[in-house]
């Protein structure tokens, strides 16, 4: 039962930025090894927004503009009869 206890609140060594086991060490290496094989940044490509959606959105924020001044101002409080 005692040992049981333990393991939850254990922290696995091998796991953290420098490991202190041997096997963490090798393991780390072997990683760093791979990953300097590989390159180490893999840049994405760029996504390149279509210039046809640009018009639309421009077009879309100026309607959207011109609707928005040219509302009319509605008074409630006036006697419309």
């Amino acid at each position: 039962m005692a040992l049981q206890l333990v393991l939850p609140f254990g922290k696995p060594v091998w796991n953290g930025k420098r490991p202190t086991t041997t096997l963490g060490r090798a393991f780390r290496a072997y990683i760093t090894a791979a990953m300097k094989a590989r390159g180490l940044i893999e840049h994405p490509a760029p996504l390149i927004v279509p210039q046809w959606w640009k018009d639309a959105q421009s077009i879309a924020r100026k309607y959207a503009r011109a609707l928005k001044n040219d509302q009319v101002a509605l008074h409630w409080n006036t006697d419309l009869t």
